[in-house]
């Protein structure tokens, strides 16, 4: 009778013999790889390209300026940023520039074929929108956070917060002004008007502040206004944003006041109530806002005397 475990034939290996050894060969080349080539954690920013002139001034907040190798030619502010080389415009910089400074990051306005075009050439791109408090201070904390320096831009946020904090006015049986939110127009007229609407860090700290949007039913950001529907809304006073350089404020201001005889039915124009705004950082959203609800907040306390 033969044996049951016949010596000649050879057992067959566990099924699962050829998978550890697979895993073993997957494991031996690994740790070569690793060995050979070892993973370095991420290096600190070196070279940063700005491509907005609020972003520009978010970096020099920051104390990030020393790693700013790049910005626009509409970086005006701080004034030592108009060292920095620049690549052009924000809407049509120069890439050929940018690609031989060789950022390690670029900051840009929403722009998505722009920011699609740089990422093609292998940067990393960050989009900061600013068209509300909200996005102005959620940019802070975003370029604080890419730089390594959170702390720095918490402290920024804080301190734009307490400003828009004592400025707040939230009596409910105040009178809130209405107000015209200019921010564009031809020279000389009142033609080509633009407004800027509710849902604008304008007019957002206008209300906050006191103030009411003369246009706070259109959710539209950004739209032209005819007379004929100027007058019909009849705003209690007029705030117009232009940048003008301090040498002409002086010849230019009573020149656009003088403009609104046009329209010498509004209660704003009879009254006086015209304000000309001509700093560059009232239409350049960052963390300079504090500064714009602190002239509001001025002018509402003119208003309501």
């Amino acid at each position: 009778m033969s044996s049951l475990f016949d010596s000649r034939v050879k057992p067959s290996p566990p099924l699962f013999l050829p998978l550890l050894r697979g895993v073993k060969i997957i494991l031996i080349i690994t740790l070569s790889i690793a060995v050979l080539f070892p993973v370095r954690a991420q290096e600190p920013l070196q070279r940063i390209i700005s491509l907005a002139p609020n972003i520009t001034e978010i970096i020099f907040k920051l104390g990030g300026q020393d790693k700013l190798v790049g910005r626009t030619e509409f970086c005006f502010y701080p004034e030592v940023a108009q060292k920095i080389p620049s690549v052009g415009g924000y809407l049509n910089p120069d890439y050929e520039k940018i690609v031989n400074l060789q950022p390690d990051v670029i900051f840009i306005f929403p722009n998505l074929e722009m920011e699609r075009k740089l990422q093609g050439f292998g940067f990393r791109v960050f989009s900061i929108p600013n068209e509300t408090i909200e996005e102005v201070l959620s940019g802070i904390r975003t370029v604080g956070k890419v730089l390594g320096l959170e702390q720095r831009a918490n402290d920024i946020i804080q301190g734009i917060q307490d400003t828009l904090d004592q400025v707040s006015q939230t009596d409910s049986t105040r009178k809130r002004p209405s107000a015209l939110l200019g921010v564009g127009r031809e020279n000389g007229s009142l033609k080509g008007l633009y407004a800027a609407g509710k849902n604008t860090y304008l007019g957002e700290i206008w209300k906050l502040c006191g103030g009411m949007n003369v246009f706070n039913d259109i959710s539209i950001r950004y739209f032209n206004v005819s007379k004929e529907g100027l007058v019909t809304r009849n705003p209690d006073c007029i705030l117009e944003f232009r940048i003008i350089p301090q040498e002409e404020r002086e010849r230019k201001v009573p020149l656009l006041k003088s403009d609104w005889k046009e329209l010498g039915v509004l209660d704003a124009v009879k009254e006086g109530r015209i304000y000309i705004f001509t700093e560059r950082y009232f239409l350049i959203p960052g963390p300079r806002i504090s500064k714009i609800a602190v002239s509001f907040s001025q002018v509402l306390q003119r208003i309501t005397q």
